[in-house]
């Protein structure tokens, strides 16, 4: 009787741990996958795990009533949390984290992960706290091996894929991966200016006689317009490399895949469409859009 109680006691906890982890999703709806119509019920609950995870990460890094110093602490803090849980040790007073740290701990479990790739969300997390510019593009793609591509991974992990059994899917997944975070680097250019992060690299603004003060004073001039338009060609190169994915998936996850790509192709377009000039308009995936897109990727 005392272990049933007990059992019960337990699975309640979890129970709740992942409830909380679905309402910080579900509060940032705008930011989720866009097809995340297409990830199955059992599926669901890692998935806002991870996402809880991520976030609770990001709010840190971009909040603006922290220095750098405070918000490396409170990272490194969070990385130290981070190795505690995966040995099922927990010393937190933050009920709100402490939820997300028990369901990751058992989200880690049952799907055979490692915490290789949550520590490598931190580095990239990490790297906001404290650099504001980048010099080269290459660059925005060492950091997208810590910010996106993990993602990419634990999806796949949560699918039961792993990379020892398949590196050829991992690497149309961090092609699609690294392509999103640069689309989203290249939509969100206004916003970033907001908090003084700037993603496009100097080396590409002085390659079309750009420059930062323009930037700032929000200039869309013939110059920015092709600035912009050579990095959204250097993205889609990138972007496209990852469509051979849906050769290498089946069932749902396959249409999640197909899906997101789909919404990634979308903003691309929508950029384009309004000839790059995205200081001056964010674009963004409506929900009209995700119907269509939705629509787009069964049929």
């Amino acid at each position: 009787m005392f272990n049933f109680t007990f059992k019960y006691i337990l699975n309640y906890i979890l129970e709740e741990a992942y409830k909380y982890c679905e309402s910080v999703a579900r509060s940032h709806y705008e930011n989720f996958p866009v097809a995340s119509f297409f990830i199955p019920k059992n599926k669901r609950k890692y998935i806002y795990n991870i996402y809880a995870f991520a976030r609770l990460a990001d709010d840190i890094a971009d909040s603006d009533s922290l220095s750098p110093v405070e918000k490396t602490i409170k990272l490194n803090k969070l990385d130290k949390e981070l190795k505690e849980c995966f040995e099922n040790v927990y010393d937190n007073e933050n009920n709100e984290q402490l939820n997300i740290f028990k369901a990751l701990h058992n989200t880690a479990f049952e799907l055979n992960i490692n915490s290789d790739e949550f520590s490598n969300l931190l580095k990239a997390f990490k790297q906001d706290a404290i650099k504001q510019r980048y010099d080269k593009f290459e660059e925005l793609i060492e950091y997208s091996n810590f910010s996106a591509n993990p993602i990419g991974h634990l999806v796949l992990n949560t699918f039961g894929y792993h990379k020892e059994n398949d590196e050829e899917l991992f690497r149309f997944s961090d092609n699609i991966c690294t392509g999103l975070q640069l689309i989203n680097f290249w939509q969100d250019v206004g916003r970033d200016l907001e908090i003084n992060r700037i993603y496009i690299p100097l080396t590409e603004m002085q390659k079309f006689d750009y420059s930062e003060e323009l930037l700032f004073k929000k200039i869309e001039n013939d110059e920015f317009i092709s600035l912009m338009k050579s990095l959204v060609e250097k993205t889609k190169v990138i972007f496209n490399k990852g469509k051979g994915i849906e050769k290498k998936l089946k069932g749902r996850l396959k249409l999640e895949l197909k899906a997101i790509y789909n919404g990634g192709t979308e903003i691309i377009k929508k950029i384009e469409k309004i000839n790059y000039k995205v200081l001056s308009e964010r674009v963004e995936i409506k929900k009209s859009d995700k119907m269509k897109l939705i629509m787009k990727t069964i049929f």
